[in-house]
């Protein structure tokens, strides 16, 4: 699992990656690991490679964040989005689901105390300075609406 001892070498790589992808993923591991991951992850990237991140990050300063999260969710409204699953009822139907019960009793092993979906709380200059900071040259967002941004990160 990305972020844990190792999980570089687990992936028996045979040469430099062109591209790393994550999705909704990143913004729950904590600061440190997260920094350490960064790290990783750009000595896995060739030189000129390149991490793209599509994930949930929060603005900086709280009335950018409310502005972007109303956006958001009023976004969401019109598309329909709130009938379906939130957070909360989809892992309850995971939890109810018996084919689903040892890889989620494996997940509640490796993160004992679940959030509701909030994440790190890092903004995203956090983020783009953590990746400065791990050896990516440039780090910026490519895409936003609401508070889910593609961030793209060159080796």
């Amino acid at each position: 699992m990305i972020g844990e001892d190792a999980w570089t070498e687990a992936l028996a790589l045979d040469r430099p990656l062109d591209a790393a992808v994550s999705t909704t993923a990143l913004h729950y591991l904590p600061q440190d690991t997260l920094r350490r991951t960064y790290a990783q992850l750009a000595t896995l990237l060739r030189p000129g490679g390149v991490l793209v991140n599509g994930d949930h990050l929060l603005q900086d300063g709280a009335k950018p964040s409310r502005i972007a999260a109303h956006i958001g969710h009023r976004r969401a409204e019109r598309q329909q989005a709130l009938t379906h699953d939130d957070w909360e009822s989809w892992w309850t139907a995971v939890a109810d689901d018996p084919e689903l019960a040892d890889l989620l009793a494996e997940r509640r092993h490796r993160q004992p105390t679940p959030g509701p979906g909030n994440g790190n709380g890092l903004t995203l200059s956090h983020h783009t300075e953590l990746l400065r900071q791990a050896g990516f040259e440039h780090a910026v967002p490519v895409w936003q609406f609401g508070n889910s941004y593609v961030l793209v990160a060159l080796r």
